[in-house]
């Protein structure tokens, strides 16, 4: 989210204020802006719920107080945040998109999939929602339309990795390994030091009998994650079938 890097950015610039001015709504905002990308969620929540308290339509504030809620796992919190959020704006479509990621979480496939959806209105936004949309039907066993929105995801946001590991997944489940290195191979351009996508591609190798671009897949796995379980497997068992030819 845009949103949220410009908070980081804002934290690494900034340290938590105090002093004479210490009840202004904007040091409140920048001590909250602070403790969030430090990770203190609880100081980060009373800081900005301050800010709201001063200022009651600062949206800015109230997305905040949503992220943050949302990081210390307070779901209804946030949700009742993101809600004043959007009465008082109610434009703001990736709002949508958090909610629907929460509801997720909270197992409300349906209320997911209608923020999703209002997301999706966005053009700009479609990476989110898609993904929240793919994951429900990927857990109701609709594996055609996960697939399909795992590739809008990635026409969108092509170095969405968690997308394409998805996506790969699902067309080895469905034998389409071809589809699926294609898949692959085009993360690896946004993500090559990603451990899990040479894993998926060392799997792919070994359905296609390319032993040894498996072999060097896996032992990449090993050289970003050197406690991958299933690369050093793999390895293992390419070399006892190496013994055995």
């Amino acid at each position: 989210m845009l949103f949220l890097a410009g908070i980081l950015a804002v934290a690494l610039c900034l340290s938590p204020a105090s002093g004479a001015d210490r009840e202004l709504p904007e040091v409140h905002f920048t001590n909250g802006l602070v403790y969030y990308a430090l990770g203190f969620t609880e100081m980060a929540t009373k800081e900005l719920q301050r800010v709201c308290e001063l200022e009651p339509t600062n949206n800015e504030a109230r997305m905040a107080l949503g992220l943050a809620y949302q990081a210390k796992g307070d779901l209804n919190s946030a949700l009742k945040a993101y809600e004043e959020v959007l009465r008082i704006d109610s434009s703001l479509l990736h709002v949508h998109g958090l909610m629907g990621d929460i509801y997720r979480a909270k197992g409300d496939s349906k209320k997911a999939r209608a923020h999703y959806l209002e997301a999706s209105k966005d053009p700009e936004l479609l990476a989110i929602p898609y993904y929240g949309l793919g994951v429900l039907a990927e857990e109701a066993g609709e594996t055609t339309e996960a697939m399909a929105n795992y590739r809008e995801v990635l026409a969108a946001a092509p170095e969405h990795t968690d997308a394409a590991l998805r996506l790969v997944l699902l067309l080895r489940e469905t034998d389409a390994i071809d589809d699926a290195l294609q898949v692959v191979t085009e993360a690896n351009r946004y993500n090559p030091r990603n451990a899990e996508l040479h894993y998926q591609w060392g799997l792919l190798y070994l359905e296609k009998e390319e032993y040894d671009k498996a072999h060097h897949e896996f032992d990449r796995v090993l050289q970003l994650e050197e406690g991958h379980p299933g690369a050093r497997k793999q390895l293992q068992d390419l070399q006892k079938r190496s013994k055995e030819n």
